[in-house]
This record gives structure tokens, C-alpha cells and sequence, in this order.
């Protein structure tokens, strides 16, 4: 063999090496070791559906001539559970001649329950937690859904969807076995006694008949990230100005301003280019504005519930709830406000922090008086316009303090409250009334 043969032989080998290598590395597939999907650290998600939002706030029974009630959260869950299983059809409005009796008197009958929520709902959004068969169904509201013992029968029971503010009436089917399964579960247990009372002969109410025992509580806080929010709120971040100023810094695209208030830790936003006499139906109101949260996972602790809508005003407002309670600041740290404009949001203010960790020492309970009682002193206190009064209700007074160490800590203090028209005020309780009221206002 000749050293030319030689070489050529070789060259043959090492092409025909490469060409294996190549075709080897383009085909070659590793046998990955499957991950432990326990070990990954998952993520919550903040994004709240209607359900999340929109909850009954307590629960009445009228049971043998006496009222009762209850707030407790874990109690409506179960009940919520239930009734949005349930599949509701033929639901039809109902004239006030065909209650044939007074609209109050209907609605508060012996023998019925009440699932009461904090405003009207719009029938076409809360429809997505129930079943409701009626495709062509009128579009509605509604703060109550009333179930009568009285109409359970046959195969098929009449449930009333109620309009209080409006005096309107809807009424649903529902199989029998379902509202007998129902009251079998919840009618006849053990809930605290209310009294009635009548409101300037209009409105009655319904109010703890005995002294309630509350806790107090005191929160260290956790702060939203700012810039996460500017970044959603302004389409052009890049853009956007910062300046700071006495209470905190405001930041500014030429035309919208977005205000953060470091004193109360309250983020205000507003876009006057959106201003507009232009209404959305009070569907499509509460449905964008529980996405445009959804959008920026603004909830926070998911303690924040639906608590107020105009339509008029293309206003919503979402309220921070404990324990059952609604929570009360003068300042709005405890609400979540949307205004809506033409196309887009045209103000927005919400607290930018949240409930972190509850001190275990400050859980302390407070001693209301009655309902009774509270009414009583409303009645004796010369400046305050009683035809205005609409409700009572405890609710918590969040305040804010700093502890040793200069860590932002809030207290919650149990407070009997009244609505005078949209605003919930703190009630002028007698510090002597109904027990031990230490820190009540």
C-alpha cells in the first residue's frame, strides 16, 4: 500500500467518523429524571371570580314569631355551598297585587329565611354561581333571596329573589328536595336572637337582642408593590413622572395622576380624559370591575368583598370584611373605590397594603351593648336626623398606630355603626351601655 492509499483510506475514516457523530448528536434524546412537583414552590394566585366576591353577609330566620341570625362566615359558606347547586327556573316578576299583602310583611313572613347581601346584585352576573335555566331571563337585581317554608310542596317550590331598596320581586322554581334538604340542614339550629324594629314606618331591621361579645384585633401590615400598580395603571410607564411631595409622591403622565399617600397608605388614581355621562349596565359594571382588580391581583388577602354599586354614578365599591363584620375607616383604608368613564377607569382609590400577621396577644373581646340599647341612645341624641337612618350594624373602626419598634401595625375595634344614606357613622354609644365598650367611639 502505497502512502497516497494510505492517506485516503484515513481521510475516508474520519469523514465517515464526523458524519457519524453529527447524525448521532441531531438524533441523540436524554432521559430527563422526572421533577418532584412537591418540591416546586407554587405561587397563589390573587384572581377572585364572582363567588369570591360576592357573598351573603348573614343569614335571618323567622322561626315561631321570633328572628334569628348569623354572620358567622364558615356558617354561610356551607349554606352558599348549597344553594348554588340548586337549579332555578321560570323565573318570572311579581306584582305587589299578587303578594296580596303589605311588600315588608312578605318578605319578613314566619316561617321564611333570608340570605341577605350588602347591596342589589345584578341577576345576569350572580347568575354564573347559580344554575339558572331561563337563557332569555329579564335582567334584574336583587339583595335578598327569601325561602318560605310554607311554599315547599310538590315537586317543584317557589324561591323569591327580592329588590328591597325597589320593592321588587322575582320569583324562581326549584325541585322540592332540594329547599326540604336545606331547611332539614340549617332552618332549625341554634343562631343568636334579633328583635324587629320599624324604621320612621318604612324599613324594619333586625338587631341583636342581647349584649354581643367581639374580638379585637391589632394586624402588623404588609405593603402592596407601588410599582407594580403604576405600571398597570399607566399603558406608558416609561412615561410617566415622579415627584415627590409632602405625604408621599405623585407620579403623572401629562394627563393621568396616580397620588400614594404614605400617612395612610392610599393609593388614588385618577384620568380625567375618561369623565363621561355614558352609563354601563350594573352587570357590566360590577363584572369589569372585579377584572380590572383581577387585573393587577389587587385583593390582597382575598378579605374584600362586594359592599356598594351605583349605576348612576358608575361607582363600585368593595369592602374589607373580618370575621363577618365589615370593616370602617374615615380615612378609606378599608375600601377598594372604582368610578368608571367611557372606556376605561376614570378614578380608583384603594389602601396599598395588607393584614399580615395577627398579634396573638391583642385578641382581646369586647362587650357591645344591644341592639336595643343602641337605638335607644340614636333616638335621645338631638343631632342626629332619625328619618336619614336606614341600618345599624357592629363593624370594626381600623386605626393605625406604630409599635416599639416603629413597625406599622392596625387595630381593629369592634363599633356599633348606622347608615345615614350611603355613609355607615359611628354610632354615639354610651360608654355604660351594655357591658365592657372600652375603646368604642
Amino acid at each position: 500500500m502505497n502512502f497516497e492509499r494510505a492517506k485516503s483510506i484515513i481521510l475516508i475514516i474520519l469523514v465517515g467518523t464526523s458524519v457519524f457523530l453529527t447524525w448521532s448528536i441531531w438524533t441523540y434524546e436524554p432521559e430527563y429524571k422526572k421533577i418532584d412537583e412537591s418540591d416546586l414552590i407554587k405561587i397563589k394566585s390573587d384572581e377572585q371570580i364572582v363567588s369570591d366576591v360576592i357573598k351573603p353577609v348573614s343569614v335571618l330566620f323567622h322561626r315561631n314569631g321570633q328572628h334569628f341570625q348569623t354572620i358567622d362566615p364558615a356558617k354561610i359558606e356551607r349554606m352558599e355551598k348549597e344553594f348554588s347547586q340548586w337549579t332555578f327556573s321560570d323565573i318570572k316578576q311579581m306584582s305587589l297585587k299578587m303578594i296580596q299583602r303589605d311588600f315588608d310583611d312578605f318578605v319578613h313572613e314566619d316561617r321564611s329565611i333570608e340570605i341577605n347581601f350588602s347591596d342589589d346584585v345584578p341577576m345576569s352576573l350572580y347568575k354564573t354561581v347559580l344554575d339558572v335555566k331561563d337563557e332569555d331571563m329579564a335582567s334584574f337585581t336583587f339583595d335578598r333571596i327569601v325561602i318560605k317554608q310554607k311554599d315547599i310542596s310538590g315537586d317543584q317550590s317557589a324561591v323569591y329573589f327580592v329588590s328591597y331598596e325597589h320593592e321588587q320581586i322575582h320569583q324562581g322554581m326549584v325541585p322540592t328536595k332540594d329547599l326540604r334538604k336545606f331547611s332539614e340542614k340549617f332552618y332549625n339550629k341554634s343562631y343568636p336572637t334579633y328583635t324587629a324594629h320599624t324604621l320612621h314606618d318604612k324599613r324594619t331591621i333586625f338587631v341583636p337582642e342581647k349584649p354581643v361579645e367581639v374580638n379585637r384585633y391589632q394586624y402588623y401590615i404588609d405593603y402592596l408593590d407601588v410599582k407594580n400598580l403604576k405600571d398597570a395603571l399607566f399603558s406608558n410607564p416609561k412615561y410617566v413622572r415622579q415627584e415627590t411631595v409632602t405625604r408621599g409622591e405623585e407620579y403623572s403622565d401629562g394627563t393621568r395622576l396616580l397620588s400614594v399617600n404614605n400617612e395612610n397608605y392610599i393609593l388614588s388614581y385618577i384620568n380625567p380624559a375618561q369623565k363621561s355621562k355614558v352609563f354601563g349596565s350594573s352587570s357590566e359594571l360590577l363584572e369589569k370591575s372585579i377584572d380590572f382588580i383581577n387585573d393587577h391581583a389587587g385583593w390582597e388577602g382575598s378579605n374584600y368583598r362586594f359592599d356598594y354599586m351605583s349605576e348612576n354614578e358608575q361607582r363600585v365599591v368593595f369592602r374589607l370584611f373580618i370575621d363577618g363584620y365589615p370593616a370602617f375607616n374615615e380615612y378609606g383604608m378599608t375600601e377598594i373605590e372604582q368610578i368608571w368613564g367611557k372606556e376605561d377607569i376614570y378614578s380608583y382609590q384603594r389602601p396599598y397594603f395588607s393584614l399580615a400577621s395577627v398579634l396573638p396577644s391583642e385578641g382581646s373581646v369586647v362587650t357591645l351593648p344591644t341592639g336595643n340599647e343602641v337605638l335607644n341612645q340614636l333616638e335621645e341624641n338631638g343631632n342626629i336626623d332619625l328619618d336619614s337612618v336606614q341600618d345599624i350594624s357592629i363593624g370594626y373602626k381600623l386605626n393605625k398606630s406604630l409599635d416599639s419598634k416603629l413597625v406599622t401595625l392596625v387595630t381593629l375595634e369592634p363599633t356599633w355603626y348606622y347608615r345615614s344614606g350611603e355613609k355607615w357613622l359611628i354610632a354615639p354609644v354610651d360608654e355604660n351601655a351594655g357591658g365592657d365598650n372600652d375603646g368604642l367611639e
